[in-house]
């Protein structure tokens, strides 16, 4: 199989071409990157210098391409960056069909399944609440175009949740906050003790690569998560203790952000940015959690990482490695 892999470079993306070279794949790279990471440079991998803010160059890079892996995208919190990912999107569907290629694996958020009605939640699970985020809007419309799509275009939408474990730049600098005021006391909208729906990414990497050829999974919308029952307090209390630390939450009530967290959306209008703070205090202060048993059944995928202390350990371990 000849994978393209957009945001091949990134958090997510670089573990999911270990998982297709490891896999036996030829790998395409889209990237804005002049040259390949150094791990990369004696395998199977090919660089394409492309830019996702330039659409015509991702169809370019789809030629004799099998299957298309979307990971990558604009970073955005604001209308203008949302439509700029969609339009990306679009160009991609467009280039899918017009190049034959077997299969579009997108990668979305849980967030598009919002606050969901019951936990745990399945795919089938009525939202209690949408979330309207401009990042949670670009994701479902991305969804609908290809729920709508002719029926012969074949894609699978894997929605993902905070996704953990080595290679995040964003991770190395939350852990260097925790280990500075960890013990002094970390803000949490509500106790933490609210169940957290939290994926390894090397879990996430693992479905994302079996999603490209698993029959059963064709135009299925699948919850990527690790299915176990942990709130964020056990998160942050597994980080606290790989740092060494002791950890300190200081409470703040969900009833009292909501008010200031409202006021803050409405300004960001003017900017236009649509961050639905409101929504996401009541995100962080339910119990949300999903159900991947679908995953599992479709793809023929197990998470490995069911226990998040070694895997916390093993984060931290990396994160100090490279600092």
């Amino acid at each position: 199989m000849k994978a393209l892999v957009t945001g091949g470079t990134g958090f997510i993306g670089s573990h999911v071409v270990d998982e297709l070279l490891d896999g036996g794949d030829d790998v395409r790279v889209f990237s804005r990157r002049a040259a390949l990471p150094e791990p990369w440079r004696r395998r199977n991998v090919e660089l394409f210098q492309g830019d996702l803010q330039d659409p015509a160059s991702l169809g370019e890079a789809m030629v004799g391409v099998d299957v298309l892996y979307h990971i990558g995208e604009v970073r955005n919190t604001t209308r203008k960056a949302a439509e700029k990912n969609v339009r990306t999107f679009q160009e991609a569907l467009h280039q899918m069909e017009r190049r034959g290629l077997q299969r579009f694996v997108f990668i979305s958020s849980i967030t598009a399944a919002g606050i969901p009605a019951e936990v745990p939640a399945t795919e089938e699970t009525e939202a209690r609440r949408v979330l309207e985020d401009h990042y949670t809007q670009y994701k479902g419309m991305c969804e609908e175009a290809l729920a709508e799509s002719a029926p012969g275009l074949d894609y699978v939408v894997l929605r993902l949740p905070p996704v953990y474990g080595p290679g995040s730049r964003t991770l190395g600098r939350f852990l260097r906050i925790m280990e500075r005021i960890g013990p002094l006391g970390l803000p949490f909208i509500g106790n933490g003790r609210n169940l957290a729906p939290l994926v390894h990414v090397r879990d996430a990497a693992a479905a994302i690569w079996r999603a490209g050829t698993a029959p059963a999974a064709a135009r299925q919308t699948l919850h990527v998560t690790d299915g176990v029952r942990h709130s964020w307090f056990d998160f942050l209390s597994a980080v606290a203790q790989a740092l060494g630390k002791g950890l300190r939450i200081i409470p703040l009530s969900p009833l009292l952000l909501s008010l200031p967290a409202g006021l803050l959306d409405l300004g960001a209008v003017f900017f236009g940015v649509r961050a639905d703070l409101a929504d996401y205090v009541r995100y962080f202060s339910r119990d949300i959690h999903f159900d991947n048993g679908r995953a599992r059944e479709l793809l023929g995928w197990e998470p490995a990482y069911m226990e998040l202390l070694p895997a916390v350990r093993e984060m931290v371990e990396h994160y100090r490695e490279a600092a």
